[in-house]
């Protein structure tokens, strides 16, 4: 007789979402992972409009157990630790309500755990059948990150514990819960990984360009989490910058100040940012895309630049 497969709590935050939830749990229940052998809790930050009775309907027929809580949390970090401190599995997946799982997904996730990994992120796309904007929101996760995004993860639940779950000082914040759980558990000596064939697919969403410009104070956080665990430095670029290209940025502002002040000559500065902004195409192909994402990628620029900037004076350690 061979053991049975471990069990999975499949942890949900939701909020608002009721009709991308449904489409996630019925993802959930069409895993070819054995029906008695995972749960899925869903976390309802509560909104009346049907989602409490959508998940009941949802959870009379289905033959994986659902269960439903009801919260009033300030965002989804509570929700996340609320819903593992109830979970009865062996491991702990986190996924979000605006995605839907691809039907190998728990298995695959349970068997880089089996492998010796205590925590595993999944890959992560933008949903196939919907179309691409020039202004959007999705995720993208093709490879292991420093931030270690919840909308696609697993932990060994014994692990998850033994670090104390989402650390208390950033588990209130609306980001970055998820970044310093990862790194509690990476710094703990816990093998980390990722398992490419534990797919998800990410909702694109359509945003408005306010909201597309407001977008970068999401990092906010990032320099307060760097002082919490220095060794995040060591994926920065050189050290102090988020990346090469938020770098590039800096030496931008600092040739257009200079050119000003001084001479014409300090705008050479600003070549590096304009060469990365044209050769990072990305899935851009159309020049005159290009161009948009250029002149309107300036002012988003600017606000992460004075984002990370004052935030960095806060926590007193330097992330640019």
């Amino acid at each position: 007789m061979t053991d049975a497969p471990p069990f999975v709590s499949v942890i949900v935050p939701t909020h608002r979402r009721r009709d991308l939830l449904r489409r996630l749990l019925d993802s959930l229940i069409a895993q070819d992972w054995p029906a008695d052998r995972f749960e899925v809790i869903v976390v309802h930050n509560h909104t009346d409009d049907g989602t409490a009775e959508m998940v009941a309907a949802c959870a009379a027929a289905s033959p994986v157990p659902i269960a439903y809580f009801r919260t009033a949390f300030s965002g989804p970090g509570p929700s996340r630790q609320f819903g593992a401190e109830h979970a009865q599995g062996a491991i702990l997946a986190f996924i979000d309500d605006d995605c839907a799982a691809t039907p190998g997904w728990i298995a695959a996730g349970v068997r880089a755990i089996q492998g010796g990994l205590a925590l595993v992120q999944g890959r992560t796309l933008p949903r196939p059948d919907q179309p691409r904007r020039l202004l959007e929101k999705t995720v993208t996760v093709t490879g292991p990150t420093p931030y270690y995004e919840t909308c696609n993860i697993f932990y060994d639940a014994a692990v998850f514990r033994a670090v104390g779950g989402f650390p208390a000082d950033f588990r209130e914040r609306f980001y970055g819960e998820d970044t310093a759980l990862g790194w509690a558990v990476h710094l703990a000596g816990y093998p980390t990984g990722f398992a490419a064939d534990a797919l998800v697919h990410h909702e694109v969403f359509p945003v408005t360009f306010r909201r597309w410009l407001m977008e970068p104070t999401t990092m906010r956080h990032w320099p307060a989490l760097v002082r919490a665990y220095p060794a995040m430095r060591r994926d920065l670029f050189l050290g102090y910058f988020l990346s090469r290209l938020t770098a590039a940025f800096d030496l931008f502002a600092l040739g257009l100040i200079l050119a000003v002040l001084l001479h014409p000559a300090f705008l050479l500065l600003t070549l590096p940012y304009l060469a990365l902004r044209f050769l990072d195409r990305g899935r851009l192909t159309n020049p005159i895309h290009l161009v948009a994402r250029l002149v309107f990628g300036l002012p988003r620029a600017t606000i992460l630049a004075a984002v990370l900037l004052r935030s960095s004076i806060r926590a007193g350690t330097i992330v640019l």
